[in-house]
């Protein structure tokens, strides 16, 4: 299975200083496992204190997810009182992964569980005051990011070192609203990798496009996207192929059609998508 590239072990309770303010486009993800016989556990972005207090600070958001009630509950604390609470069901279950993902707006954080949304909260109080996250309960942790911004699409970057090299890897967080590419291109903008899930179709078409020419199509494999639920992608440039996983999952691979070492200049992603987030790591 393949992990984010900050992902790590992390202790519960866990409590962390933001290193920097949230500006709206940001999301916080914070996946793990529920533990057997889980009762209930929390995630808090708080205000100028490390947890929930009457006497400091407030929590401008709170998390409960409680499967002794079958909900989770969203609520603040602020001015030493809690506000109403707002409930939904639970989709989580205990010995099973959670992945939990707050996306910050410019009115609400917009809440996903195991990539599906759930609810939007609003605001309370200014999202630009949190400066600290905490998470409690009866899970444990394998990651916990801040991490994206608003992307406009067509979305385009260049490479560390101008080009993706072999061993580097790109991760892409979105969600589908319709058919989309996902392109490593050349410095003539031929689309030498070029991942395209169709929903009219059902399939996820590989290809290689070089001097305006398209190569053979490649269809094998289910259709794992679904619109409105978001997905990581990863694509890994490693010596033979192009190894490209989804959700955490090894979903295909593309034998290399150019020069890996050099000839892969941009990322493009394109289409009816809303990106969340695009990292590059080695």
């Amino acid at each position: 299975m393949q992990s984010h590239p900050q992902d790590r072990a992390f202790p519960v309770p866990y409590t962390s200083k933001l290193l920097q303010q949230i500006v709206a486009g940001q999301t916080l993800v914070v996946h793990g496992q529920v533990l057997p016989n889980a009762k209930r556990f929390e995630i808090n972005l708080l205000n100028d204190c490390t947890e929930i207090s009457p006497h400091m600070g407030t929590a401008p958001l709170h998390i409960s997810v409680r499967f002794d009630e079958g909900k989770i509950v969203l609520n603040s604390f602020i001015g030493a009182e809690w506000g109403k609470e707002e409930r939904h069901s639970n989709p989580f279950a205990p010995e099973q992964p959670f992945d939990i993902r707050i996306r910050a707006h410019d009115d609400k954080f917009e809440i996903t569980a195991n990539h599906v949304h759930i609810a939007d909260f609003k605001y309370r109080q200014a999202y630009d005051t949190i400066d600290h996250l905490q998470v409690m309960g009866d899970v444990q942790l394998s990651g916990v990011h801040w991490g994206g911004r608003y992307f406009q699409v067509p979305f385009e970057t260049t490479f560390h070192g101008q080009a993706l090299r072999p061993g580097q890897k790109v991760f892409i967080y979105g969600v589908p609203k319709g058919d989309f590419s996902v392109n490593l291109t050349a410095q003539n903008n031929d689309l030498l990798f070029h991942l395209n899930p169709r929903f009219s179709e059902s399939q996820v078409i590989r290809n290689s496009q070089q001097n305006g020419a398209w190569g053979n199509e490649e269809r094998e494999g289910k259709f794992p996207f679904k619109k409105n639920v978001s997905f990581d992608l990863a694509i890994h440039n490693q010596p033979f192929s192009i190894q490209v996983y989804l959700n955490g999952e090894h979903y295909c691979a593309f034998a290399h059609r150019a020069n890996p070492e050099g000839d892969y200049k941009f990322l493009k992603v394109m289409g009816e998508v809303e990106i969340t987030g695009v990292e590059i790591s080695n």
